[in-house]
């Protein structure tokens, strides 16, 4: 049963993409209306958050006959696209307080200037794919400006996929031209600085 289920999902997912892909528009008319290098958020601080949980710990989790409190709160951050709504951020806020698990750092500002124009940044490509896999949002980033969240970014590496605060954000591009090789890079690097 633990596993018919993910297999739905995946199968679900699947033909979601394929009914979505029949309406994206061609990739001339995206690249037009992407004005190359526009960064996603304005920002003067970076938090990464990552919450470093196993796929098998994760179905465990919200497979479970019963779903626990805590097996809600791990669906809600690792499965929910960016929160939208004022309830949803307050719901993101009090989640990602609440996980024992989750490691939080700033970004150091020696990569800002990458972050804003190269990676977190409209850009043209000349092909895009979708990918076809269930995201598990392990990756989170949160954007602020004089103290205050502009943005977040919650990224699935190991699918490529991601979710953006930013709807007005031209994003079908993202990750066709190594943003998120680069942004491993980055992370790794940047492990020695915490946030207080």
């Amino acid at each position: 049963m633990k596993i018919l289920i993910p297999l739905l999902l995946v199968f679900l997912i699947i033909s979601c993409k394929k009914e979505e892909s029949s309406s994206y528009e061609s990739m001339e008319d995206i690249n037009k209306k992407i004005t190359q290098n526009k960064p996603f958020f304005d920002f003067d601080e970076v938090i990464h958050y990552q919450i470093p949980i196993d796929e098998n710990e994760y179905y465990d989790l919200i497979l479970a006959d019963t779903i626990s409190e805590k097996g809600k709160i791990f669906e809600f951050l690792l499965r929910e696209p960016c929160p939208e709504t004022k309830e949803e951020k307050i719901k993101f806020k009090e989640a990602i307080k609440s996980v024992d698990k989750v490691e939080n750092t700033a970004i150091n500002p020696k990569y800002y200037d990458e972050l804003r124009t190269q990676i977190f940044a409209e850009k043209r490509c000349n092909q895009f794919f979708i990918a076809a896999c269930d995201p598990i949002y392990r990756d989170i980033f949160i954007f602020k400006m004089n103290k205050e969240e502009t943005g977040m970014a919650k990224i699935c590496f190991k699918c490529g996929l991601y979710s953006f605060s930013n709807k007005s954000a031209i994003v079908d591009c993202f990750n066709m031209n190594g943003e998120l090789s680069r942004l491993k890079k980055i992370i790794s690097e940047n492990k020695d600085i915490s946030v207080n």
